[in-house]
């Protein structure tokens, strides 16, 4: 690749949009772009141009990493120096949307599932078992506001049920995502999928993201219409996924969108801050604005127009008791960033004093 061909087809890229500030970054520092389409383990395959090339972050970049979403994610858009095998990422480029959660244990992490995404499909098996649920469809939709892209929710598996479990299901969605985009499909018979793209332009990033076992796979095969992705039944005792997808990975279709397929999450730790819970939990929100103090926790509080909601059935308890869960773990997760951010500045500043005091002494000997 010559200096004129550093620069892959400007900012209209096969693998998506290349934002116009980072175009004219890596033009004058004189690096090739390209786009992460798999990570596993710390290495990456990097989609530049019509080529596709092995990767790994170079050792100035591991240095200067302070946690795991410092590192590349499936859609970020990396910059490198040169054509090598593999691959030297110097630079994430600029995120303009990331899914991401809380990393699992006791560390106050952030964990990027999917970076530079223009919609999120949330997707859910409707056919029994644990894997869609009210409460858990609105701890998904936190994280999907949040990520800076447009939440779909996306109920898989109708052919498995009858019209009433349907009905149901279309239902306990619509009450738990006021303002969502809701579509009922079926991977297996095609119900459905020729509506689940129609609205969303070409070269579009899409991420799928749900539990185990609900279809992510089945359907970007369907979607593509080729076996992209191995794929696994559900337990029959329980209806629970199996994990057959074991890492993140970015597909491009014939029709130019960029599907991003990720793991069934078992676990998913919100990562974000107080007023994450806004959008998805809006009618609250409205009705909080009636409340008589401005700072009301609803707890108690005298004058709470979302208690008298509540008490005169305007409200569903079940949701009011999720969204004050949800509250309550965000608060908790704010505290815990802000310890830690805290303890970086404080170890910043000691670092600073013992330059400072090193220097001196040198200095006066």
């Amino acid at each position: 690749m010559n200096k004129d061909d550093k620069i892959v087809n400007k900012n209209k890229n096969s693998w998506g949009f290349f934002p116009q500030a980072d175009l004219e970054f890596c033009e004058s520092e004189g690096l090739f772009f390209g786009r992460i389409i798999r990570e596993n383990r710390g290495q990456y395959l990097i989609a530049s141009g019509d080529s596709i090339y092995d990767g790994e972050v170079s050792g100035a970049f591991r240095y200067k990493a302070i946690c795991p979403a410092d590192y590349p994610g499936v859609g970020d858009w990396v910059a490198f120096r040169e054509i090598t095998n593999p691959i030297i990422i110097e630079k994430v480029l600029t995120r303009k949307s990331s899914f991401s959660r809380k990393t699992a244990g006791i560390k106050t992490e952030e964990q990027i599932i999917a970076a530079n995404v223009d919609y999120i499909f949330l997707v859910f098996a409707i056919n029994g078992g644990r894997n869609f649920t009210a409460s858990g469809l609105e701890r998904y939709l936190i994280m999907a506001w949040d990520s800076g892209a447009l939440p779909v929710v996306v109920l898989n598996k109708s052919d498995l049920c009858n019209e009433e479990e349907r009905e149901s299901a279309l239902l306990t969605a619509e009450a738990s995502t006021p303002g969502v985009d809701i579509k009922l499909v079926s991977a297996e018979t095609g119900e459905g999928l020729d509506d689940l793209l129609v609205n969303i332009p070409p070269e579009s990033t899409l991420a799928l993201v749900g539990p185990s076992g609900v279809g992510k796979s089945s359907l970007i095969n369907a979607l593509s219409g080729k076996t992209l992705q191995k794929t696994h039944a559900q337990r029959e005792t329980d209806l629970r996924g199996r994990h057959t997808t074991t890492h993140r990975e970015l597909f491009r279709l014939e029709t130019g969108h960029l599907l991003i397929d990720t793991p069934g999450m078992r676990e998913l730790q919100l990562w974000g801050d107080s007023d994450s819970a806004n959008n998805t939990f809006s009618d609250i929100a409205e009705i909080a604005n009636n409340c008589k103090f401005s700072d009301c926790r609803h707890e108690g509080e005298p004058g709470c127009a979302v208690q008298k909601a509540l008490a005169e059935g305007f409200l569903e308890y079940r949701r009011f008791e999720n969204y004050l869960d949800l509250r309550r773990e965000l608060d908790y997760l704010q505290r815990k960033k802000d310890e830690k951010s805290t303890g970086k500045d404080q170890k910043k500043w000691k670092d600073i004093s013992k330059e400072i005091r090193r220097y001196y002494k040198e200095k006066n000997q």
